[in-house]
């Protein structure tokens, strides 16, 4: 029953990375970790780093009710909990929003967090791109070598 769960959750996912073991799932962690290192040495990934607390920031827990910084993201994909760039993305984006939301926006942090989303997001999005390509090039070569069989 939880096996069924979980392949209804990632329908859409390449199988193959769905298995641990797989050639595609550790290239597909390796290039993800890749993608979060360049994240981590963003020019305002400091303020990302570590998770947020009451005394650096009065009043964060009652308003961020799924607090995440990079430090939890890549514990995440370490542990395989994140195992699939949408779960990536979707923990980028959280850890964004919170910071957006908890900010004014007058504030420095604020400015800082829309500079290092924009410049993130497009990273992830040349991923995506990068890795559909290579996912039909794959599938392509897949059927010829059955066609031809």
């Amino acid at each position: 029953r939880a096996k069924q769960w979980y392949q209804r959750r990632v329908r859409g996912v390449d199988p193959d990375l769905l298995d641990l073991d797989s050639q595609a799932y550790r290239a597909w962690k390796k290039s993800i970790l890749l993608l979060w290192k360049t994240a981590s040495q963003h020019k305002y990934a400091h303020i990302f780093m570590q998770p947020v607390t009451d005394a650096l920031a009065p009043g964060y827990s009652a308003t961020v009710h799924r607090p995440i910084d990079l430090s939890v993201i890549k514990r995440k994909v370490d542990s395989n909990e994140i195992r699939t760039t949408a779960q990536f993305h979707r923990d980028m984006l959280l850890m964004f929003h919170n910071a957006l939301m908890y900010n004014n926006a007058s504030h420095a942090v604020y400015s800082y967090t829309v500079v290092m989303m924009t410049d993130v997001l497009e990273v992830i999005h040349a991923f995506y791109s990068t890795h559909n390509q290579q996912q039909q090039t794959l599938k392509r070569s897949r059927a010829s070598s059955i066609a031809s069989q």
